[in-house]
């Protein structure tokens, strides 16, 4: 064996996400945690496919992967052994036909210690074990065994005082693949080797990852065997193994291996992912390639997008920078500020207290016995105002207040909802009849939002989130801030020759019309809940969503919320500065959402064709449904 390592890339993983519930992913777990979670998932029919073990300020911390599958030999699993402890459940199970097929060497606490995983297989090829061994000593054993025609399966590497140690189990099958082991590799050597070695057909199977002299270093197993997609990851900071988790979760990948190692009192993680039915990869590559030129092209720092078919989420992908300036790459948790695309938010909202009875699309809204009555502003009210219709309000067609130069929503800044209404109505007078032109307007929308607080007694975003989103499944959407230190958690920063965070951009403000952050996950999760196919259940009745989704004679173009065409797709798309995004329903059965985070080039219409793109691009798309 000889003395060098690889792999490439760097990112970790935290919590779970599982497709169809065969797979479940932890890592940062206590000791106490782990055990819960073994308990938990074994309960329900699940075995641990991999673990590792690590220090945290110097108590046992674990990763682990659990899996369900039908064909689950008979094992056990340990962990928080010391050597003699290690060594007792060894002879014990092997005397009962068990053997181990993986062993994971920590040091936490000042003592070495090890977690394993025995099985119980028929047919068990000859197989060899071995722990607590020094750096000339793994590699006397890695020679003796080959050299008696067995091969490397499994590899741990820890340190205890500064010397590194390995674990390491061999067996001995009919068939033995072409293999290469490489251990006390620093982080360049080993990316020199896993670039080498896959340069050459071999996929790394196993990566340990363990400290030496303050520096990290692996020992990694490479085969030259199995088909289909994979990914491998190291030097990833918890966050960063999460979002890459993340990232290829959305592509229809699922963990196989995870490490977790210490370097300098800090955690990091070394990961492999596999993808066994999902794209076609040239396909996918050509995907990146559309938005690497759209990004290019329009100086675009980030982007995310969201895919959905036949109702199932079938891929999400981030690019480019959440952050430029901290260098955060942007990943699906990440929110954007969707802007207009949070009418159709507020629409929906109407309709639903259309069918609770609570509203009618013919009611008034301003005026004595109005739904809001004579709250805001000075009577008598100007010309037309009290024959504004909700339905004419959700169609753009109340007469004026429009989003031009004169647009409300962009004036008086210090003012709050109830004060810029009372100052509009005394102040801007309507230009046409209400129902008979179109002219969007947010202002409009920000009305919308006071008469979904009057009619439940609620403020606007917490009986949305309430009644409309948590009824698709979101949880993480909410109203956005006006200034860079006003940032929600997981907002991205926002780029544009127009300051995005300019004393007129009272985001919390627009709520109704414009004030939403969201993930393209987020959006696509709403549009499957109102896109009148079937798969999943809409949270409208049919008959409320003909209506929300038929447009008048006067503006055929737009319906109550949302843009509409002869083809029967409906959209909407939103644009501020530092942001654009998109969302459409195509009648095909699509869904997609796209966010940026820029405007400096206007390219909404570059944005919806760079969807429309990738939707060609791919020809086949997977049967899994990654919501």
């Amino acid at each position: 064996m000889l003395k060098n390592a690889c792999l490439f890339g760097a990112l970790v993983i935290s919590s779970l996400l599982a497709s169809s519930q065969d797979w479940v992913a932890r890592h940062g777990l206590s000791a106490t945690a782990y055990q819960s979670e073994v308990d938990k998932w074994i309960a329900k029919g699940f075995h641990i496919a991999e673990v590792s073990g690590y220090s945290n300020n110097g108590q046992d911390n674990y990763a682990a992967i659990f899996e369900k599958s039908p064909n689950t030999p008979a094992w056990v699993a340990r962990h928080g052994l010391n050597g003699t402890q290690y060594q007792q459940e060894v002879d014990k199970w092997v005397g009962q036909g068990y053997r181990p097929v993986q062993v994971s060497g920590y040091v936490a606490g000042g003592a070495a210690k090890y977690a394993a995983i025995f099985e119980k297989t028929p047919n068990t090829p000859a197989w060899v074990s071995r722990h607590g061994l020094t750096a000339a000593q793994y590699q006397q054993e890695v020679n003796k065994w080959v050299g008696q025609g067995y091969y490397l399966t499994d590899v741990s590497g820890y340190t205890l005082n500064n010397q590194d140690y390995y674990t390491a189990v061999f067996e001995k099958p009919a068939n033995v693949p072409a293999w290469v082991a490489r251990h006390g590799l620093t982080s360049d050597q080993y990316q020199t080797e896993f670039n080498k070695w896959t340069g050459q057909g071999y996929r790394l199977k196993k990566v340990s990852g363990y400290s030496l002299n303050g520096q990290a270093r692996f020992a990694a197993i490479f085969e030259k065997s199995g088909s289909g997609a994979w990914a491998a990851r190291h030097n990833m900071t918890a966050q960063q193994y999460q979002d890459e988790f993340d990232r290829f979760f959305y592509m229809g990948y699922r963990p196989v291996w995870v490490n977790g190692y210490t370097v300098n009192n800090k955690d990091y993680y070394a990961a492999i992912w596999e993808s066994k039915a999902g794209f076609d990869m040239n396909e996918l590559n050509d995907v990146d390639a559309l938005v690497k030129k759209f990004m290019e092209d329009y100086k675009v720092p980030g982007a995310s997008l969201a895919i959905a078919k036949d109702d199932r989420l079938v891929l999400a992908k981030t690019y480019g920078y959440a952050d430029k300036e901290s260098g955060e790459l942007m990943a699906p948790r990440h929110r954007l500020r969707i802007a207009s695309c949070s009418k159709p938010v507020t629409a929906t909202a109407i309709m639903k207290l259309v069918e609770q009875g609570k509203l009618k699309l013919s009611d008034k809204v301003f005026g004595s016995g109005a739904i809001l009555g004579t709250t805001y502003g000075t009577q008598p009210y100007k010309k037309w105002i009290t024959d504004i219709t909700i339905e004419q309000l959700l169609e753009h067609l109340g007469g004026g207040w429009t989003n031009d130069g004169n647009d409300p929503m962009f004036k008086n800044v210090t003012m709050n909802h109830a004060q810029l209404i009372s100052w509009t109505l005394d102040n801007q007078a309507l230009k046409t009849e209400p129902g008979t032109s179109y002219a969007y307007s947010n202002f409009g929308y920000c009305i919308l939002g006071r008469v979904i607080e009057k009619k439940t007694g609620q403020p606007y975003d917490t009986w949305v989130r309430n009644n409309v989103l948590n009824n698709c499944g979101i949880n993480t959407m909410e109203i956005g801030g006006n200034t860079l230190a006003q940032r929600k958690a997981n907002e991205v920063k926002y780029y544009d020759s127009e300051d995005p965070y300019a004393s007129y951009m009272n985001v919390k403000r627009m709520d109704s019309h414009g004030g939403w952050i969201a993930t393209p996950i987020d959006l696509v999760r709403f549009l499957v809940r109102v896109d009148k196919f079937t798969p999943k259940a809409d949270i409208l009745a049919t008959p409320s969503l003909t209506t929300m989704y038929t447009a008048p004679a006067v503006s055929t173009g737009y319906a109550k919320g949302w843009s509409v065409n002869k083809y029967d797709n409906y959209w909407h798309g939103g644009s501020l500065p530092g942001e654009q995004s998109i969302m459409v329903r195509t009648s095909s059965g699509y869904c997609w959402a796209l966010i940026v985070n820029t405007r400096s080039n206007n390219i909404g219409g570059a944005m919806d064709k760079l969807m429309w793109d990738i939707n060609g691009a791919i020809k086949k798309w997977p049967s899994f449904d990654l919501f």
